[in-house]
């Protein structure tokens, strides 16, 4: 079972990389859809499935979250002499599926399918700034550079919030303006759920906005990011959704035309970076907010080696007093630059170039 947040990529995927025999897509609770376009309902597919499965064939059910749930038992009793593939648009399919009173407990095995990662972009598009926002597949066919985006920023507003409202009715809820300001302030950089609780003065305080964050990760919408201490950092999963929340929330893009110039873009780059990174020595991503510390990594307890990530150039002073900061909270400490290399201070000195070759080593494993 493949599941994931809506538009990653996972019917795209199926149709180029799976040898498939039939392949149907609900379009409802009542009728599926079939490649060639005629519509048929359940009952009727569910015994094409079944012919199909008999012969060992391969059949894919997209969008399995729309089946509704009396057909669950029909499924488990189908042929074993085949493969079956269901893929759903949605987290909440998943306590569906793997219910313990679900017929279909036990009969597969889920995998996720979130956004792409850093290193598999970077190794391809060979451009660090770009590849962050192509990690979320649905922007890819409508801009070539950051600055097209920036320019489109209404569009990608309006979009984002229909992908939003799209995440929520697979989820079967509705995005209630509670929700959308949350991922609004969430997109602004703000993140601890007692300040938020403050700015949007719900009932129940803190207590409900951790529950409405817990949820929102559950989603697919929100991450949670370990730091140094106890709390969490919040970020949105999508740079792309993220960057557009936020011109959305500081500068209202979507009613009025405006030229946006300031965007954080070098926190979503800083984000991707340290998760590619820590994958390569090992280890977890941490964030030090307190510490104003771009990356740490850490396995167990350990802090292995903490990182700078800058946008633009790193000047020797800036070097040294990033290092001097940084040598207090891990073992051994790095620069990363996306402009240039950066000066040989510290332990590990990161350019560019080797940006690249880092993520062409870990598609390779």
């Amino acid at each position: 079972m493949l599941y994931g947040r809506r538009k990653t990529g996972k019917t795209t995927l199926m149709k180029n990389c799976i040898k498939y025999d039939y392949f149907v897509t609900m379009a409802n609770e009542t009728e599926g859809l079939l490649e060639s376009g005629e519509r048929v309902e359940v009952e009727e597919l569910l015994r094409e499935v079944r012919s199909e499965l008999k012969k060992g064939g391969t059949v894919i059910i997209d969008e399995f979250q729309r089946m509704p749930e009396k057909f669950y038992a029909d499924i488990s009793s189908l042929d074993r002499g085949g493969t079956l593939i269901l893929a759903g648009s949605s987290y909440g399919v998943l306590e569906k599926v793997f219910d313990r009173n679900s017929p279909l407990l036990g009969l597969l095995t889920p995998r996720e399918i979130p956004i792409m990662s850093y290193e598999d972009v970077l190794s391809q598009l060979e451009d660090p700034v770009l590849s962050t926002l192509f990690r979320d597949p649905w922007i890819i066919p409508f801009i070539n550079s950051y600055e097209e985006f920036v320019e489109r920023l209404k569009e990608f507003s309006l979009i984002s919030k229909g992908l939003i409202g799209e995440v929520f009715k697979e989820e079967e809820r509705s995005l209630t303006q509670i929700y959308y300001q949350v991922l609004l302030k969430v997109a602004e950089g703000i993140w601890r759920t007692s300040e938020l609780a403050g700015i949007l003065q719900v009932k129940g305080g803190e207590a409900t906005v951790s529950s409405l964050m817990n949820r929102l990760s559950k989603m697919g919408l929100i991450r949670k990011i370990r730091t140094l201490g106890k709390e969490y950092y919040y970020r949105h999963v999508s740079p792309v959704i993220s960057l557009s929340l936020y011109a959305e929330s500081k500068y209202l893009v979507s009613e009025r035309d405006v030229k946006v110039s300031d965007l954080p873009l070098g926190l979503e780059v800083q984000f991707s970076v340290g998760e590619m990174i820590s994958k390569y020595y090992g280890g977890d991503f941490v964030y030090s907010p307190r510490e104003d510390i771009d990356v740490v990594v850490m396995k167990g307890r350990r802090r292995i080696i903490a990182f700078e990530v800058k946008m633009g150039e790193i000047t020797t002073s800036e070097a040294r007093e990033a290092v001097k900061r940084m040598s207090k909270v891990a073992d051994k400490v790095g620069l990363i630059g996306l402009r240039e290399k950066p000066p040989e201070i510290g332990d590990v000195s990161i350019g560019p170039k080797e940006l690249i070759e880092i993520s062409k080593k870990l598609g390779k494993t």
